[in-house]
């Protein structure tokens, strides 16, 4: 009953050890998704400026190429040699103006839309190197207690190792599978006539049974292995 008691209790500690391991694991994971969902969204928006910046620079060519259109029918104005071809070329002109205009209008909106991005940009890329460093930090300071956690757990390993070698096979059995069931304790005081575990009243056979210690007996309750602790029942 010692070896189970002692080997209950190093379980129990490799349990909260495991369990703050996966909490530290779990952090680190979370905020790994949160740094890499970030740079894809940086990443998008980035493409999205590139082809904004593209696009800018297409209507800038037009603007280009319809100003020296303009200039070049200004031109022929001076030259034409019939009121049919003036009126035809001043259309031209008049067309060719309100392009340029809304081309310019264009271009004026393209310039907000990249100062917007360009500023969300700079606030994106900020956070992200901040996250990045955080994390890192945090990553370092997990490391050193990740590795703490490590030794721990092979010492407590060896030594669960050692106390699980004394106790027979069946009773093995028997303590595993309670745990299986039953998350953390499988062996539980009986103490004033109860089950600690489950708080239930034990019958009377079966408590001078756990006093005497000559058996391995179970809550007829909950099922779990039963020892029992002389010190007084706490009250109600």
């Amino acid at each position: 009953m010692d070896l189970l008691i002692e080997l209950q209790t190093i379980d129990l500690e490799l349990d909260d050890i495991t369990q703050q391991k996966d909490e530290i694991q779990s952090r680190l994971d979370e905020n790994k998704a949160v740094l890499d969902r970030l740079v894809g969204e940086l990443s998008k928006q980035k493409e999205e400026l590139d082809e904004i910046r593209t696009m800018r620079n297409q209507k800038r060519d037009e603007l280009g190429e319809v100003q020296d259109s303009l200039k070049d029918r200004k031109k022929r104005l001076l030259n034409v040699g019939s009121q049919k071809e003036y009126n035809a070329v001043e259309k031209e002109i008049e067309a060719l103006q309100k392009s340029a205009e809304q081309t310019e209008e264009e271009l004026l909106q393209l310039a907000e839309v990249l100062e917007s991005n360009e500023g969300q940009i700079s606030q994106k890329e900020k956070m992200t190197k901040e996250l990045g460093d955080g994390i890192a930090q945090e990553e370092a300071a997990a490391a050193d207690k990740l590795g703490e956690f490590d030794a721990k757990i092979k010492k407590l390993t060896k030594r669960t190792d050692q106390a699980r070698s004394e106790v027979s096979k069946r009773v093995l059995h028997t303590y595993d599978f309670i745990r299986s069931k039953r998350p953390g304790l499988a062996l539980v005081a009986a103490r004033g006539g109860h089950c600690t575990g489950c708080f239930m009243a034990l019958p009377p056979q079966l408590y001078i049974q756990v006093q005497r210690g000559e058996t391995l007996e179970r809550c007829e309750n909950c099922q779990r292995l039963l020892y029992f602790d002389e010190s007084p029942a706490e009250e109600a």
